[in-house]
């Protein structure tokens, strides 16, 4: 299967962001990396959480209202194996409470409320079923699982076929051994792998059914990024920690991240400030 048709419509069609043409002057600034007609989407790293618990149902609300294109989500099983929506192994850091979530049956998170800047609040702990169906039609969903088991993976895509939504979400991958399977599972899931060596980005360019790659934001060489481009590839990159904390302390956290390399989507912890950016750079309408 090619690659335009492994994803019906593409990131940018969904969106409809290739509407408007960008600002060449402040394109400029950018060294050459992008022209008017590029669009850089913003993901939101666990919902739009300045407000709201991450990775609650009210923060992927969030983040649809403000338009951001992408959702990121960290998925893990409860002991009853259901996919939900958690980062830590354990509850403590986001609930209080010191069960771990694959000791908790779901029916039982309905009792345990999410914090919020350490109150509690009335979101609990969503399934990814819950998740997908706000998101339908609204906005896409990365689903960053945190275990590395395709028994439990399968799950996952199980209720994402359920729903109708295999163009609607990108399921990122560490272990690159699972790209097969997965594959395998279901052709019209994207994948992104997770490559930030050049030895796993030379695994992850063998595979001509992948069209999306998270990469480091360091620099790559020229031969390199040209091999990313010459199979089609889209560039994702985190400003996580050291670029939204520089835009943060007003150092040019997301226009030093655009300088390093072109790319086409951005996860942040700020979405709607890295969405006013580059709306004000010609990157997006």
């Amino acid at each position: 299967m090619l690659k335009s048709s492994l994803y019906t419509f593409s990131i940018s069609i969904f969106l409809m962001l290739m509407t408007t043409s960008g600002n060449n002057k402040e394109l400029a600034e950018f060294e050459g990396l992008y022209s008017e007609d590029d669009r850089v989407l913003v993901a939101a790293h666990r919902g739009s959480h300045d407000k709201h618990p991450e990775n609650s149902l009210a923060a992927i609300q969030e983040s649809i209202n403000n338009q951001i294109d992408i959702v990121e989500v960290d998925i893990r099983e409860t002991r009853d194996k259901i996919p939900v929506l958690l980062h830590d192994e354990s509850l403590k850091r986001t609930t209080g409470s010191n069960l771990k979530i694959a000791d908790v049956d779901f029916k039982e998170l309905e009792e345990i409320p999410l914090l919020y800047q350490n109150k509690e609040t009335d979101q609990r702990i969503p399934s990814l079923e819950e998740a997908l169906i706000i998101s339908k039609n609204k906005v896409i969903l990365n689903l960053d699982f945190k275990l590395d088991d395709l028994q439990a993976m399968k799950r996952s895509y199980k209720v994402v076929a359920r729903l109708g939504m295999e163009n609607s979400v990108i399921f990122t991958v560490r272990d690159l051994d699972l790209i097969p399977s997965l594959y395998e599972i279901n052709p019209e899931i994207r994948i992104m792998p997770v490559a930030f060596s050049w030895w796993k980005i030379n695994q992850v360019i063998k595979y001509d059914f992948l069209d999306i790659i998270q990469l480091y934001h360091r620099p790559y060489g020229s031969i390199n990024i040209n091999r990313l481009k010459s199979n089609d590839f889209e560039v994702w990159v985190n400003a996580l920690k050291k670029y939204d904390r520089l835009e943060i302390e007003q150092k040019n956290g997301f226009e030093n991240l655009l300088n390093i390399k072109k790319v086409n989507v951005i996860q942040t912890d700020h979405p709607e400030k890295l969405l006013s950016f580059l709306r004000e750079k010609g990157l997006h309408d």
